[in-house]
């Protein structure tokens, strides 16, 4: 057989072992990695209002705001 074809064929398989070896090898998903639908969700629950912030509303929904006008009655 010919030295390069056997350099070669040696060259691809050490290739591969390393690819499948560092495939195996791959950390596992990390507890801190975050998908975009986590943090949609996460958003979405800080903000919805609590139970409990809805019933004991001290201004009207509209006067929240300091730009907001008082209308005169």
């Amino acid at each position: 057989m010919n030295p390069l074809a056997i350099a070669g064929g040696a060259l691809l398989a050490l290739g591969l072992l390393i690819l499948i070896v560092t495939m195996l090898r791959r950390p596992a998903k990390s507890p801190e990695h975050l998908t975009v639908a986590a943090l949609q969700r996460r958003l979405a629950e800080e903000n919805a209002p609590a139970p409990d912030e809805t019933a004991e509303r001290l201004v009207a929904p509209e006067m929240e705001h300091a730009s907001a006008q008082q209308r005169e009655s």
